[in-house]
């Protein structure tokens, strides 16, 4: 089968899905033009409002990683895929450990420090289930 992989880096002010997602609304604003399609045809496909979270994001999840005190590889490497707070992190350690290991210059070793570090804090893992 096909697959298409893509890399998406941003300024840390909005997350990646979202820009693929305004990228794509975009696109299809465009090509509607282009096509000549009535755009009230398409509205089946109008990008929907995501329903507002029921839960509400820990605080620790907008820390910066530069509290997890990582060694200069890891933090580099979490930074060029942009990753950079605590949050992104532990998102990404849910996925599993291949998506980490998929990081360039991220490797066992550097998997086994970040893991470290936030069990040292007190991040990892998430007990999702306990609420005191």
């Amino acid at each position: 089968y096909d697959k298409l992989v893509l890399e998406v880096w941003t300024d840390g002010s909005i997350r990646p899905e979202e820009a693929m997602s305004q990228a794509a609304q975009i696109l299809m604003r465009h090509l509607v033009i282009v096509s000549g399609i009535d755009p009230d045809s398409l509205s089946d496909f109008e990008p929907q409002e995501p329903p507002p979270a029921e839960t509400q994001r820990p605080p620790l999840y907008d820390k910066p990683i530069e509290e997890l005190d990582l060694s200069v590889r890891v933090f580099n490497s979490l930074k060029r895929t942009g990753i950079t707070s605590v949050g992104d992190v532990i998102d990404m350690l849910q996925r599993g450990q291949d998506a980490m290991l998929a990081i360039r210059n991220f490797g066992e070793k550097s998997l086994d420090e970040l893991t470290d570090k936030l069990s040292e804090k007190g991040y990892w893992p998430i007990d999702e289930g306990d609420e005191e």
